[in-house]
């Protein structure tokens, strides 16, 4: 029987080869946390799969998910097969179109701050924060959605939006969003200027904006990025960042800091500083400690190695 499963497999993956490719690829992570109580053992491991191909005209097109996106038996309203998980893409000289679980246009053109601990995002503070740039649109990976960027030169423009369809971001209604951004590269210098709307489906409910400049520098082995946001007809007034990360030899050495601004007090700072260490082969030995100004709120810490296959 095993023979059989093994033969299945392999014709399997290799009968579109002709048309387009297949590939795996994967990542994961064990070692310890600290959530501002405790200490616990957190470990995972993901398989992703990328497709891709090119048509007799040149255009490329793909897309990737993984495993566990590839969709929810049980209510079939999120996964890869309802565009809410993975992506897909077209592209070519005019730029590129993807679909499905993708970034707001400012964030695919700045990103977030440096990440720190083999966590990532999924371990911040213990009231949440982490190195994410607060984006307005697109930023909870829930939303099937459209995002074109393009490049020439030294310029860099994108657009995403939203369809609204069953989309509740908590008017109780059909919520849309789009985004603009660009940025402009020179030397080791980018800046940039992204520009996000909810168009919330309510009546008398003002749409909430927020704009933002970033700017990205490298100087050697160091990198720094830095953000403004400002919100108008939102929860906050405004938000702002910066984060370092620099190697030397197969050490890195990152932090971050942030603050958002509320509306009616209550600002918040959050930081975060982590340390790898490269043992080659794909692992990497990390661990961060994170905290914030919050009054009873205490640091949280991680340590462990995450892979990449």
């Amino acid at each position: 029987m095993k023979k059989v499963l093994i033969a299945t497999t392999a014709l399997v993956m290799t009968a579109g080869v002709a048309a387009a490719e297949v590939s795996l690829s994967g990542n994961g992570r064990m070692g310890v946390v600290y959530d501002g109580a405790d200490w616990e053992f957190s470990s995972r491991a993901r398989v992703v799969f990328t497709l891709s191909g090119t048509t007799d005209g040149g255009l490329e097109f793909g897309g990737s998910f993984r495993a566990d996106q590839a969709g929810d038996g049980a209510t079939g309203d999120w996964g890869a097969d309802t565009g809410n998980a993975g992506s897909v893409y077209i592209s070519g000289a005019f730029g590129k179109i993807a679909m499905g679980d993708v970034a707001s246009a400012p964030e695919a053109l700045f990103g977030d701050l440096a990440s720190v601990g083999y966590m990532g995002d999924s371990q911040g503070t213990a009231n949440g924060g982490t190195n994410n740039i607060p984006y307005l649109t697109l930023d909870d990976g829930t939303q099937s959605a459209l995002l074109y960027t393009y490049s020439a030169g030294a310029f860099s423009v994108a657009a995403s939006m939203s369809d609204g369809i069953g989309e509740d971001l908590g008017s109780g209604g059909d919520d849309q969003v789009y985004a603009v951004a660009g940025a402009y590269t020179f030397g080791n210098y980018t800046v940039g200027l992204g520009y996000e709307v909810i168009d919330w489906d309510a009546a008398g409910v003002d749409n909430t904006t927020q704009l933002e400049l970033a700017a990205v520098a490298t100087f050697g082995n160091t990198d720094v990025k830095a953000y403004y946001a400002d919100q108008q007809d939102g929860i906050i007034d405004a938000a702002f960042g910066i984060s370092a990360a620099t190697t030397f030899g197969a050490t890195t050495v990152a932090g971050y800091v942030q603050q958002i601004d509320a509306i009616g007090g209550g600002d918040v700072t959050w930081y975060g500083i982590g340390v790898d260490y490269d043992l080659g082969g794909g692992a990497v030995l990390s661990g961060a400690i994170q905290d914030d100004d919050v009054t009873g709120s205490d640091p949280t810490a991680n340590f462990g190695v995450r892979f990449s296959f």
